[in-house]
């Protein structure tokens, strides 16, 4: 009973609001507004400041996340402990990841991975690239899985694989036939961009600004599932790593192109961890088959490059 109050607690915390909260914990609103009044009460101090637009923890409810966030783990690391005493891994695992991410990689690797280890479930949560970590370091989860473009120091790179933004085309799109692009010739053709992207950001921002006067950005937007079928119908370029693509470059449906003087075309993808955080044995195990899935997930997109 008590873990499920700190989870509750955690939850609402985490979302500013009781409704959304429940939408997570699947526990109606009312029921999940009495519990936290509860702890309220036991603890004689109020954990959240209540506004219109929201619920903000107090000085008490900052103190009450760090304990609760701290017990649920050891909780987690129980659970684990008892699994292995029974032969088998269990536990639940939290991944926090990139977008692309969740479109084949992650899917494929949990169908794979539940069938050797069916007691160990997962909470998959994607974000941006300077949310994931954050998610990290204040414990909301146990791996990461983003660019690895300069980590927090209390971090550590487990695996990577070198995964760099390309120029996304329809194959039959005219730049479809070029080895590599340039951002000039990009820019001679409608450009579907994403917004409140900061790893684009920080990569081609600076050199489209130096093309304002030429390029024709078709939709910009900050969902990229939007972007991908006006890729297939050769609406235009679109700037994504291989990542969320595989599928439709393995079909031939699409081609990834180098682009030729981008600035980190050495840049990494990998799995991320707490360094000072004893990890359980269901998340070793899930980070040791996530490296082995990710060097796997890689080569393939490289055999698509060499054809």
């Amino acid at each position: 009973m008590h873990a499920s109050v700190l989870k509750y607690f955690v939850e609402v915390a985490r979302s500013g609001s009781i409704r959304k909260a429940s939408e997570e914990v699947h526990v109606a609103t009312s029921a999940l507004s009495r519990q936290i009044r509860k702890l309220e009460d036991e603890l004689g101090t109020p954990l959240f400041e209540r506004f219109s637009d929201g619920l903000r923890l107090t000085h008490a409810g900052e103190i009450v996340l760090r304990h609760a966030t701290e017990t649920l783990r050891q909780f987690e690391a129980m659970r684990s402990d008892l699994g292995e005493m029974r032969g088998k891994k269990t536990g639940r695992v939290h991944i926090t990841c990139l977008d692309s991410l969740a479109v084949q990689f992650l899917p494929e690797f949990v169908r794979k991975f539940h069938r050797q280890h069916p007691a160990i479930d997962f909470r998959i949560r994607t974000a941006s690239y300077n949310n994931i970590f954050r998610l990290l370091t204040e414990g909301d989860c146990d791996i990461a899985i983003t660019f690895d473009l300069g980590r927090p120091h209390e971090l550590d790179l487990i695996s990577a694989v070198k995964m760099p933004l390309m120029a996304i085309v329809a194959a039959d799109h005219p730049l479809a036939r070029q080895k590599q692009v340039t951002l000039q010739e990009c820019a001679q053709f409608r450009l579907l961009l994403q917004l409140d992207n900061e790893v684009m950001s920080s990569m081609i921002a600076w050199e489209i600004g130096a093309l304002d006067r030429v390029i024709r950005t078709f939709v910009a937007t900050n969902n990229q599932m939007l972007l991908k079928p006006l890729i297939l119908s050769g609406e235009g370029v679109a700037f994504f790593t291989c990542l969320g693509l595989l599928k439709e470059l393995e079909a031939g449906e699409v081609k990834a192109l180098p682009i030729a003087g981008l600035r980190l075309n050495s840049m990494q993808v990998g799995i991320v961890t707490p360094s000072r955080r004893q990890l359980t044995g269901a998340t070793q195990v899930v980070v040791e088959a996530l490296s082995t899935e990710l060097q796997q997930f890689s080569a393939r997109i490289e055999a698509v490059h060499a054809r």
